[in-house]
């Protein structure tokens, strides 16, 4: 409303408040010629006011659809962006498992050959002992004594190779039994980070 129409209205409240009363009665006596034209003016500024007041509107209803036109775009780049990190967890999780069991592969397979390595090394040590012990038998003189004496390093031999190869295969099988189990907690840090990236993720999406 312009400032004119206040002091219009103020005009007309001042000639009311001025009005002689009437005795016994609640009228007051003002000039009726004076109260129409103030009144004809704050008419006529009226049409002026509602334009204004039409224009403040409609300029407030274009403020709150660009509002929410941009906050509906900020709300598709948020989702954009979440589906973009949520995509690049989802292969750098792909690619942990694939490089944790790539690695487990090979070290099973490395400690699988280092295990035959130490079979054959073994069996090929017994089998020289046993060799050792033939000749050292053939040279004997006596018979009986070549034949207890044989027995008798034959069953040593025996002995003690059994004690080397059980020896052996129990080191062999501690050594892997280690490699897995370090492959194992290798593989469930990874698991546990690639856990962290999606809950850190999880928590990133809007509306989660």
């Amino acid at each position: 409303m312009h400032q004119r129409t206040y002091t219009l209205l103020d005009e007309l409240d001042s000639l009311l408040s001025a009005g002689k009363k009437v005795p016994l009665s609640n009228f007051s006596m003002v000039d009726r010629d004076q109260c129409r034209q103030l009144v004809r003016e704050i008419i006529a500024d009226m049409p002026a006011d509602i334009t204004a007041a039409e224009g403040i509107i409609q300029n407030q209803a274009s403020i709150i659809a660009e509002a929410r036109e941009i906050a509906e775009q900020a709300k598709v780049d948020a989702n954009m962006r979440a589906s973009h990190v949520i995509s690049e967890a989802n292969t750098k999780a792909h690619n942990a498992v694939i490089t944790a069991n790539r690695d487990a592969q090979e070290q099973l397979a490395k400690s699988t050959e280092q295990a035959h390595h130490m079979i054959s090394d073994a069996q090929e040590q017994a089998a020289n002992l046993l060799k050792d012990a033939e000749k050292r038998a053939k040279q004997m003189v006596d018979e009986q004594e070549i034949l207890a004496r044989a027995q008798m390093e034959a069953e040593e031999l025996r002995q003690d190779t059994q004690a080397e190869i059980e020896k052996l295969y129990s080191d062999i099988f501690q050594h892997i039994d280690d490699m897995l189990a370090q492959l194992d907690r290798s593989i469930s840090d990874k698991l546990t980070d690639i856990r962290m990236t999606r809950q850190q993720i999880g928590q990133s999406i809007p509306g989660r």
